[in-house]
């Protein structure tokens, strides 16, 4: 009975998530001005955006794709669905935007979960990989493929056209960048704390 309670609750972490994308597209657009990463609404002090933009999309395709991601993000790497990934979202969707803020202001006003998926995607299949796990370690290969040649390449057409707007490639770079540093740091520390025992 433990183990099933086990195995559901990932999918309820993920399918709430996946549930929340698609509750704030049905505000429409007047939602996603008030929460999108902005320039000017930055500049009046509304920093509630750095992880509300995250939460909202340019239309129901977006967000359906992106909550789709969720779920598949999910059934590779369940344990990463657990009361930490309100945490490990919302840290994402903070660092992401003030990347795009600092470095890329030509990419706002921005909004999308895909960023942030990257970086969960990363969070979750990283370890595995580690462990010679062959999976995860060619959905690693096959996503970082995608996003170095999304942002080298630029992203393809039709796929914009699928989502009603242009595709900030670079906000995948970053979501995928913060949580390999997250992971290096965290190995890092855990070497240097273990010369100290």
């Amino acid at each position: 009975m433990a183990n099933a309670r086990f195995e559901y609750r990932p999918w309820v972490w993920a399918g709430g998530l996946a549930l929340l994308l698609l509750l704030m597209q049905i505000g429409g657009e007047a939602v996603q001005w008030a929460l999108r990463l902005d320039a000017a609404a930055l500049s009046r002090g509304q920093w509630w955006r750095f992880p509300t933009a995250h939460l909202v999309h340019l239309g129901w395709t977006h967000a359906a794709l992106n909550a789709a991601g969720v779920m598949v993000c999910c059934a590779l790497s369940p344990a990463l669905f657990d009361d930490r990934l309100p945490w490990r979202v919302g840290a994402l969707a903070v660092g992401i935007s003030l990347c795009l803020w600092g470095f890329s202001p030509g990419m706002l006003p921005y909004v999308g979960f895909s960023g942030v998926l990257y970086g969960l995607f990363v969070l979750g299949l990283a370890p595995q990989a580690w462990r010679r796990d062959p999976y995860a370690t060619t959905a690693l290969g096959l996503i970082t493929i995608w996003m170095l040649w999304q942002w080298g390449a630029g992203p393809i057409g039709a796929e914009e056209r699928l989502i009603g707007g242009p595709i900030a490639s670079v906000a995948h770079v970053y979501g995928y960048g913060l949580a390999a540093l997250y992971l290096l740091a965290k190995a890092g520390l855990k070497r240097w704390l273990a010369t100290l025992l």
